[in-house]
C-alpha cells in the first residue's frame, strides 16, 4: 500500500503540511485506506485513531483517500469546521476532485492541504511556543 507515492511524491506530501502547519496551531494528517467501503465510518475511526480530536485547539484536518477507488473524505474537527466560511469545504473538495480526475493525486492532496493550512491560519495563527502535536508522516491503514 505504501508504493502509491514514489519517495517524492511523498516527500512533496509531507512538506505541503509541514508548509501549512508552520503558520496555524491546527494539525493536518493524510490517511490512505485499503479500500473505499464505508469510507465515511472508516475516516471517522481513523480520527479518532491518529488522535485528531486530542489537538488543543479541536483544529485537525483529516484527508483520507481509498486511491484504488477515487474516493476521498475530509473529515475536520470542531474547532476549524465551524469557523471557515459556508462552502469551503465544498471547494477544497472539488479541487481536489478535479485533480484526481485527471490523475494528479500528489497535486490534488497538495492543494487542498494548501487551502486548509489558510483557513487553519487565519482562524488559528500560529503562536510562540506552538507544538508539532501530531506526526506529519502519510499514514496508510493496516487492514
Amino acid at each position: 500500500m505504501e508504493t502509491i507515492f514514489t519517495p517524492e511524491e511523498a516527500e512533496a506530501i509531507v512538506a505541503a503540511i509541514q508548509n501549512a502547519e508552520s503558520r496555524t496551531s491546527g494539525e493536518i494528517r493524510v490517511r490512505i485506506e485499503n479500500h473505499g467501503d464505508e469510507l465515511l465510518d472508516r475516516a471517522r475511526r481513523a480520527f479518532d485513531e491518529l488522535g485528531m480530536r486530542n489537538t488543543r485547539q479541536r483544529n485537525g484536518v483529516l484527508f483520507v483517500l481509498a486511491v484504488g477507488e477515487q474516493k476521498f473524505v475530509i473529515l475536520a474537527d470542531d474547532g476549524i469546521f465551524y469557523q471557515v466560511p459556508e462552502g469551503f469545504w465544498d471547494e477544497v473538495q472539488r479541487v481536489m476532485h478535479e485533480h484526481f480526475q485527471h490523475g494528479r493525486l500528489t497535486q490534488g492532496l497538495v492543494d487542498a492541504i494548501g487551502l486548509a493550512g489558510e483557513q487553519l491560519a487565519a482562524y488559528f495563527p500560529s503562536q510562540e511556543g506552538d507544538l508539532n502535536e501530531l506526526p506529519d508522516a502519510i499514514s496508510f491503514a493496516t487492514d
